[in-house]
């Protein structure tokens, strides 16, 4: 069964009780309404009857009860009792009355005093009464009236149950329809959520849910959902930019190293001839092994160094990978300079030392042999900085932005910048770069500063 036609279901029954409440309700209300009016009609009654057997004593039954018969005809449907005062019945004004049994509650306290009560006829007539102590002067028993209660759908004509059962079943249909309708219009953006999720698992991913005016609840999951898609979107986008990328740069290693043996293959190749293909082929095979192990690092980013970040004094951090810088800079006789400020703040240190390594690194292969690559140390308001300037040839600014796509490279695996931006957003760190022309490059990392940074004379 369809949720819809569930919803549909539990909306008719719930109208369904609502009305039989309702209409319960509705009886017992009208039947305490009849039962208020009777007991004022016969308190009325009673005040009357009181003053009729009111008389010098000593008290006459034989002529009060001409009194009697003549008060009780002239009430249409009211009853009269007298009971003497150990409740034996001395009139009554109808024959089945003598089967009434005697009240169970009597008057008490001052003289006049009514008790009220609810009795039934032997024919089933429902009575209301109520029961008055007569004085002494008119024979000191218990005066009992009593008026028939009609019920509450008794006075229905006939065949009005046929037109009650026709109504509710009209009633309940109506419901079901309403239900029906209700449920779809709720519903409705489930269909549109479900479709968009098909067509989305088709491979669809431009598409996005419509939203309409009134959707709450729904609605802000549809702009969650929206916002999910979008993204996905967008990685897959990248996802696509970055095989595309990488691929390239495999592609031109694999390109050069088979070209140059078939080339060595066609041939007798020499000693000297076979040596320099080989050692052309190693050159590829690291360029390859650096993008690979570029794709490893991304791979492992989401699961390392998971922990809270702890405080870290960058200085020193700047320190020590400018001891590994000079080891990379050697082979192009470059020289690493240094300006280091006490700086602190709260990073992972694992992550910071990768992203800042791979940023020497990237500078170190795009600054000519003998150039200068200087890593430095600030603080600048809140923040924490560690730079790292080149005299490379720099970067036009229309390539700026794309430095850190991954996959995207002017030189190297196209991985280093983008790895370290991604690393340094894992625990809150930001990353800029610039290039004045004719200055190299300029690659900034900012952190938030701790509160145990100290000023210091900067060390060269």
């Amino acid at each position: 069964m369809t949720l819809r036609r569930r919803l549909s279901l539990l909306y008719m029954a719930a109208t369904a009780v609502f009305f039989v409440t309702s209409a319960l309700t509705a009886v017992v209300f009208f039947q305490r309404g009849l039962s208020v009016l009777a007991d004022r009609k016969l308190l009325a009654a009673s005040d009357e009857a009181s003053e009729l057997l009111a008389g010098p004593a000593p008290f006459s039954l034989a002529a009060a009860t001409p009194r009697l018969d003549r008060f009780a005809e002239g009430l249409d449907g009211l009853y009269v009792l007298l009971r003497a005062p150990d409740g034996r019945l001395l009139y009554a004004s109808d024959p089945q009355l003598a089967r009434l049994p005697a009240p169970a509650s009597r008057p008490s306290g001052p003289e006049g005093k009514a008790v009220f009560a609810s009795a039934a006829l032997p024919s089933g007539t429902d009575l209301r009464t109520v029961v008055l102590s007569l004085p002494e002067a008119a024979g000191g028993g218990l005066l009992e009236l009593a008026l028939p209660v009609p019920a509450p759908l008794a006075a229905l004509p006939a065949g009005s149950w046929y037109l009650l059962g026709a109504l509710a079943l009209l009633l309940l249909a109506a419901a079901g329809w309403a239900g029906w309708v209700i449920a779809g219009r709720a519903l409705a953006p489930i269909d549109r959520i479900a479709e968009v999720a098909r067509r989305t698992g088709e491979g669809a991913l431009s598409g996005r849910i419509p939203r309409h005016r009134g959707e709450d609840e729904l609605g802000r999951l549809i702009d969650v959902l929206n916002g999910m898609l979008a993204s996905i979107e967008a990685y897959s986008i990248k996802l696509r930019q970055f095989a595309s990328n990488v691929t390239h740069q495999l592609k031109t290693p694999l390109t050069v190293m088979r070209g140059q043996t078939e080339v060595a293959l066609l041939g007798k190749p020499g000693r000297e001839e076979a040596v320099a293909v080989l050692e052309s082929n190693l050159a590829e095979l690291e360029t390859m092994s650096a993008v690979v192990e570029d794709i490893l690092e991304y791979s492992r980013l989401d699961s390392r160094e998971t922990g809270k970040p702890r405080e870290e004094r960058l200085d020193l951090l700047a320190g020590r990978l400018a001891r590994k810088a000079a080891v990379l800079a050697l082979p192009k006789s470059q020289k690493i300079e240094t300006s280091l400020r006490r700086a602190s703040a709260a990073v992972q240190a694992g992550k910071l030392e990768q992203a800042l390594l791979n940023i020497i690194d990237n500078a170190v292969k795009n600054t000519p042999a003998g150039g200068r690559i200087k890593i430095s140390s600030s603080l600048e308001g809140g923040l924490a900085v560690l730079t790292v300037t080149d005299t490379g040839p720099g970067v036009p600014p229309e390539a700026l932005p794309r430095l850190f796509e991954r996959g995207y490279s002017t030189s190297g695996s196209g991985l280093g910048l983008g790895l370290a931006r991604a690393m340094l957003e894992s625990f809150g760190g930001r990353i800029e770069v610039s290039s004045p022309p004719g200055s190299g490059l300029a690659v900034r990392i900012l952190l938030p500063a701790s509160g145990q940074n100290l000023p210091s004379r900067p060390t060269e």
